[in-house]
């Protein structure tokens, strides 16, 4: 039984104004379609430049910024941005928290790293390419026009993300990665292909795009007349299907990671959180009651507590 919040929402996404559709100018760059090989991804340290310093709840808030690595993205959206989150004292433990899908602002992941920091651990938000100060046009509708823009967004988020930790653990952290819906897939895509021991909370996690979009209650938000019809959805499955942890040959350390779903999740199907953990021998996979959207309102501590628990399993090196 899918919850009714997250069944409204669909509503909303059939029958609601044109601006809240996704792909509105079709596939884009057809060289954009085709997913990068994950397992040839290199990740440089990517530093990041703090501009502001404050406090907040007892805690250290940082906004910084740092330039994109990937080429093929607009102007407005190479530039980065993050939030740091951090407890009173210099932690040993700092996890890079994903974005969830169509993510302008972060309030709920500096809930959570709120939450983190009360457990010891730093938090640097991440903020997508095309979202939030990252939007390639602000006054337009949904940044993400074409399929291609898509991928090179998700493509961006993971080689930022994996940077990130990198510059990080150079600087002697111990590293997690961690994040909601969108960001549980590509929190999963990174810890996949880290060369060194991540610690891994997927929440609200998909093994990739292709059910999300095609399966779940996006599917309505699509602009399927700009797509050629709905009749082209296998064609979009293909491409977005590429995009898949289940590609990626498991590395040891994602043995220790915690995969959290929502019972009642219309967004998620349920078999694209079950294949991941099957898929992540010796993963633990935990079943929590409520849909998609009051997972996240209504069970911050125990998505809190999946992180904490993801960096008590895995093995530092």
């Amino acid at each position: 039984m899918k919850h009714p919040v997250d069944l409204s929402a669909a509503a909303v996404l059939r029958f609601g104004p044109d601006h809240l559709r996704f792909f509105s100018d079709g596939w884009g760059d057809e060289e954009g379609l085709t997913p990068p090989d994950p397992e040839q991804f290199r990740y440089d340290p990517l530093p990041i430049t703090w501009l502001t310093h404050g406090a907040a709840d007892g805690h250290r808030v940082s906004h910084g910024t740092f330039t994109s690595p990937v080429d093929g993205l607009p102007p407005r959206a190479r530039q980065g941005s993050v939030v740091r989150v951090l407890p009173s004292d210099t932690p040993e433990r700092m996890v890079v928290l994903m974005p969830a899908w169509n993510e302008h602002e972060p309030r709920v992941r500096v809930a959570l790293a709120s939450r983190l920091a009360d457990g010891g651990i730093g938090s640097i938000i991440l903020e997508n390419a095309y979202f939030g100060s990252r939007h390639p046009h602000p006054d337009a509708g949904h940044p993400i026009t074409t399929v291609s823009d898509f991928m090179i967004m998700g493509r961006s988020a993971v080689l930022e993300a994996g940077g990130i930790l990198t510059w990080l653990r150079n600087d002697h952290h111990d590293v997690g990665v961690a994040g909601y819906s969108m960001g549980a897939n590509t929190a999963a895509l990174v810890a996949a292909t880290l060369p060194f021991p991540v610690a891994t909370a997927a929440l609200a996690a998909s093994h990739s795009p292709a059910p999300v979009f095609l399966d779940g209650v996006l599917r309505n938000g699509i602009a399927w007349e700009a797509l050629g019809g709905e009749g082209m959805a296998d064609r979009l499955r293909h491409v977005l299907s590429g995009v898949s942890v289940l590609r990626i040959a498991p590395a040891p350390h994602v043995s220790a990671a915690v995969i959290v779903g929502a019972r009642s999740d219309a967004y998620i199907p349920r078999m694209a959180t079950q294949q991941l953990a099957d898929h992540w021998v010796g993963s633990q996979l935990r079943w929590e009651p409520g849909g998609h959207a009051t997972l996240v309102w209504f069970r911050k501590n125990r998505l809190a507590r999946a992180v904490i628990d993801a960096f008590e399993r895995v093995k530092p090196s």
